[in-house]
Formats: structure tokens, C-alpha cells, sequence
């Protein structure tokens, strides 16, 4: 059964009145829990079960926006490396490393001292700053901790599980978790469902790419360079990851249209280069938390690429001035402009 896939109806369904187990600490698995723990509370205790604890944003902080507009500003990307970047950004890029470092300990420091992480043992064994590159960032649900204290949701930490009769069995220390539901929100095999598109085993081995474990092979992320009549939408993953799809979206509108034009097959693998260099890159850098094709730190960057694609200005808060181009986020009010 494919939770995720279920109407919201039949997803409450399934879960209300119910013992949950959620395995999983990504940003699916903890807003899952959270709405259990919200339609359930404290008789029905929602169960998460994880083996890394990941970085999580409150927006509610005083200064949480802000840290989160400082990451995903125009800025924030001088910061670090991005594919194709030429000598000078990159010289640019490698001189601001520190300044990078010391606002993503800045914003380590202050979401330890401000949410109960300790206390829950939810702080994570990795870096914030590695943890920006591969984007193991999820924004925390409204009153989890709360519903944490309150009985709602509990937290165990261990390395696997095992199923048994009415529940699951935390291996190591045996403890025993009752459950009429489990849920796993472990992640899937996306490269599985798109290779499975094709009948012919050549289309399938060049559309994934065994080699690579960065990028998939997609010109803009959207066309293989070998099968350009076939786009594809919503692979790559980014900090907010709806109006980058839909950015692709218009980028394959305008192509169909006749708007956009490819390039050779020579100058789109070039540039599917660059990317998967990037990739490994930002891989090392991150301590291997970096996701497949996750362009978080370089969104804007791609969507600049992406603008001059289609014949538009990269710039699009020129009528708010030079520092709001720079220090603001950029998000989807930006880019409705592009038709």
C-alpha cells in the first residue's frame, strides 16, 4: 500500500483512532507523524523510529526566517561552487567558504539552544553545513516538540527493526513497539520508476546512468541529451522543490513551442558534465549526505540558466533594487512572470 499515494480521506482513515509507527526521520516522515499525533494525540501516541536525526528549521524562531532567507539568497550561493561557474566565481566561491561556514554554525548554534533537540536526542551527528549541501533539511512541523512532551509522538532511536505479531521489535535493545500501522518513510527508488518507463534495455541503461550516484544525465535536468523527444519534470530535488518543477515545466513548454532550442548532443552532455562534477563535489563536501540530483545550494543559479533558456532576464527583482536581488530568496512571485 503507497501511502503517499492515497487520497487524504483514505490516509486519515487509516491512521485515526490507531498505534503508528513511523520509520523514518526525512521530511515526510516527520510531518506523517506530526498529523498523527494531531488527529490522535496522547491516547493514540504516534511512534517515530529513526536512525540519524536530521536538521530541521523552526520558522517560528525570532531570527529562524531570517537564517532561512540568508541560506536561499542570491548571496548565500557566491558562497559556494557551482557547476560551470568559470575561474572568477569560483575564486569568489572558495574566498567567502569561511563566511559560509560561520553562518551555518551560527545557525547550528542557535536552533541547539532554542529547540529542544538535546533534550529529545534529535541533534544530529552531522554538520548544518553539510547537511545545506545535500539540503537534509526539513522544516519543523507546528508544535512537534510540543506534542513530544505532551505524549503524542515518541522517539526511538535505533539502527534497524524487525517485524513482529502486533508491532515491530527495536533490534539491539529488543524494546517492543506496538502497532496497528507502520508506516515507512525510508525514501524510494526513483531511478527504478524511470528506467521502468522503457522497454528497451539501451534506453534504460543510459537514462540512469549506473556510473553516477550525483546526477541523472538530463540536459537542464529535464532532456537526455540522446532521447530528446522525451522531457522529464519534478527529478531533480531542491530546498522547495513545487516552483523549481515548475520552472522545468515552462522550460519544456517553451521548447515545444520552438521558443527554446537545444544545443548539440556534444554541448548538452558538456553541460550535463558540469553538473555531475558539481555533484561530486558538493558529495565530498557534505560527508556524503548529498542526494541524488539536488540542486538546493545552485536553485538559483539553474533557474537563471533556465531564464536565459527561454529569453528572460535572470534578474527578476530588478524594480526592488540592488540589495533585494541580492539578500532576498528568491521563490515562485519571481518567476510568474514567465509565461
Amino acid at each position: 500500500m503507497d501511502f503517499s499515494r492515497m487520497p487524504h480521506a483514505d490516509a486519515d482513515e487509516l491512521t485515526r483512532g490507531k498505534r503508528v509507527v513511523v520509520v523514518g526521520s526525512g521530511k515526510s516522515g516527520i510531518d506523517i507523524v506530526a498529523q498523527c499525533a494531531e488527529a490522535n494525540g496522547s491516547k493514540y501516541p504516534c511512534t517515530l523510529v529513526y536512525r540519524t536525526a536530521n536538521w530541521t528549521m523552526d520558522p517560528n524562531l525570532k531570527w529562524g526566517a531570517f537564517f532561512e532567507k540568508m541560506m536561499t539568497s542570491r548571496l548565500a550561493e557566491l558562497m559556494v561552487h557551482k557547476p560551470g561557474e568559470g575561474f572568477v566565481l569560483s575564486l569568489l566561491a572558495t574566498v567567502l567558504t569561511p563566511m559560509r561556514w560561520l553562518i551555518a554554525r551560527a545557525t547550528e548554534t542557535y536552533y541547539k539552544a532554542l529547540m529542544p533537540m538535546r533534550k529529545h536526542g534529535m541533534v544530529p551527528d552531522h554538520s548544518f553545513s553539510a547537511a545545506m549541501l545535500g539540503w537534509r533539511i526539513s522544516v519543523l512541523p507546528d508544535r512537534f516538540y510540543d506534542a513530544v512532551d505532551e505524549g503524542g509522538i515518541v522517539l526511538k532511536r535505533c539502527d534497524s527493526f524487525s517485524f513482529c505479531a502486533g508491532g515491530v521489535v527495536l533490534d539491539g535493545t529488543g524494546e517492543r513497539v506496538d502497532a496497528d500501522v507502520v508506516i515507512l518513510a525510508t525514501g524510494f527508488d526513483a531511478d527504478r520508476l524511470l528506467s521502468g518507463v522503457f522497454a528497451s534495455p539501451w534506453f534504460r541503461e543510459i537514462i540512469v546512468a549506473e556510473p553516477s550516484d550525483t546526477m541523472l544525465p538530463l540536459y537542464r535536468h529535464c532532456v537526455h541529451p540522446r532521447i530528446p523527444q522525451m522531457a522529464v519534470v519534478g527529478y531533480a530535488e531542491s530546498a522547495a522543490s513545487i516552483y523549481p518543477y515548475e520552472m522545468m515545466a515552462k522550460w519544456v513548454a517553451h521548447l515545444l513551442d520552438g521558443t527554446v532550442h537545444l544545443p548539440s548532443v556534444a554541448a548538452m552532455e558538456r553541460s550535463v558534465a558540469e553538473w555531475e562534477s558539481w555533484g561530486q563535489w558538493a558529495k565530498r563536501r557534505s560527508g556524503g549526505f548529498f542526494l541524488k540530483s539536488c540542486i538546493a545550494t545552485a536553485t538559483t543559479w539553474y533557474h537563471d540558466q533556465l531564464c536565459r533558456d527561454m529569453g528572460y532576464s535572470p534578474r527578476r527583482k530588478r524594480g526592488e533594487g540592488f540589495l533585494a536581488d541580492w539578500l532576498q530568496p528568491y521563490g515562485p512571485t519571481d518567476y510568474a512572470g514567465i509565461q
